[in-house]
């Protein structure tokens, strides 16, 4: 009882005392590990437009990034070789971090995404209503926090999750009706995040049929004050982000969404496979879309879960932070199994959530010693699970009476 009556004193304390934790803790996993860093070029890019006038896209800025992964003992980014190729207002977003020493910056930023991480998975929760008491849930976040494409992602110091979060709070927001906020959050996702562009669009329909405008005035709105806010700080950025984007992928070959990874399975068609893949699930996706305006919360949840989880198989670089929007129709799944089954439906969760955790570890070699490719197989078959099995319940979560009496 006097716990619960000082909760909010104790509760903040701890949650400061625990960021700081793993900040220390980051430092000195940072200092173990020789692997990619995708903070560097954000940081020296800030750092040295403030300190020395240069452009983010400078050759003087990209050697400055390169000397500072050579001194911290890392690695450059593989798609971006140490180069900045950000539109220039992210700029801005990584000053404040910029004033602050690397090595302790970067701890920082690996603290935000482990806490993003985290705060997505509860977002998950939440948008799914999968039924959890306040031990679950907490089990739940912890367990998949220690994902090994999740560990992966703070020991190379990503940027996804933190815009995956966004992402997911921009969709809380919105059907919350705060389309001002959510249009501002994915206005900074969508370029490190394009897949949610998906969401965007659905997002932007459920709202038209509210008749509620607010997110996409703000998108349209945003982007425009980002731009000219961005072309007067740095003049003439777009033609030397292009040049940088050039340089570094003349051609295409830098796509590789999880369809295309599957498709490889067939290298004889794999081309021709990939490209009926993504047709076929956007088409899925383009017929459940239809007549969105006449459907109820639950059936609107369940187009939403499935849309995050097509998004995924439209992410560009199959990365596997984008596991992350995963989570919410993984949970959803389950919570139509508790639906129809209490007891085992429970006990099912709790075991395909602890074999999915152990399998992102097993189908993995040489983890964290050395920079491994996290094997396909987890990045194509819990997602393509999830699909399915949205496809599976896809009856119970629009039009059976059941159903529709306890969304009353």
């Amino acid at each position: 009882m006097f716990l619960r009556k000082t909760a909010n004193y104790w509760v903040p304390v701890l949650i400061i005392l625990a960021m700081i934790g793993l900040t220390f803790l980051n430092l000195h996993l940072d200092e173990q590990t020789n692997l990619e860093d995708h903070f560097a070029p954000r940081w020296s890019a800030a750092k040295n437009w403030m300190a020395e006038g240069w452009s983010p896209y400078s050759e003087e800025t990209t050697q400055s990034t390169l000397d500072l992964l050579e001194l911290t003992n890392s690695k450059p980014e593989l798609r971006s070789q140490g180069r900045f190729t950000d539109p220039a207002w992210y700029v801005i977003l990584f000053l404040p971090i910029s004033f602050i020493p690397y090595t302790i910056a970067k701890a920082i930023w690996i603290m935000f995404l482990q806490v993003s991480v985290g705060i997505s998975i509860f977002l998950a929760i939440e948008l799914s209503e999968l039924r959890l008491n306040s031990l679950g849930v907490f089990l739940t976040v912890t367990l998949g926090m220690l994902f090994y494409p999740f560990i992966l992602d703070y020991l190379t110091a990503s940027m996804l999750p933190v815009f995956i979060m966004f992402t997911l709070l921009a969709i809380k927001l919105a059907l919350t009706r705060q389309g001002n906020y959510a249009g501002f959050l994915m206005l900074l996702a969508l370029w490190m995040n394009p897949a949610g562009l998906l969401v965007t669009i659905l997002l932007l329909i459920i709202l038209s049929g509210r008749r509620d405008q607010s997110m996409l005035q703000i998108i349209l709105i945003g982007f425009v004050f980002l731009l000219v806010t961005s072309l007067i700080l740095f003049p003439g950025w777009i033609p030397d982000w292009f040049a940088n984007i050039i340089k570094l992928e003349p051609k295409f070959d830098w796509l590789n969404t999880p369809w295309m990874g599957l498709a490889a399975v067939f290298p004889g068609a794999s081309r021709q496979l990939a490209i009926i893949l993504h047709l076929a699930t956007f088409i899925v996706l383009l017929v459940e879309w239809y007549g969105m305006g006449e459907q109820n919360d639950r059936s609107l949840q369940w187009k939403l879960m499935l849309t995050l989880s097509v998004s995924y198989f439209f992410n560009l670089f199959s990365d596997g932070s984008a596991l992350l929007f995963i989570f919410p129709g993984f949970f959803l799944v389950f919570k139509y199994f508790s639906e129809k089954w209490k007891v085992s439906g429970k006990i099912l969760y709790w075991v395909a959530f602890i074999i999915t955790a152990f399998l992102s570890w097993h189908l993995t070699d040489d983890p964290l010693s050395s920079f491994p490719k996290t094997d396909s197989v987890l990045l194509i078959l819990v997602p393509l699970l999830a699909f399915l099995g949205l496809q599976w319940f896809r009856w119970w979560a629009i039009s059976s009476p059941k159903a529709l009496i306890e969304s009353e």
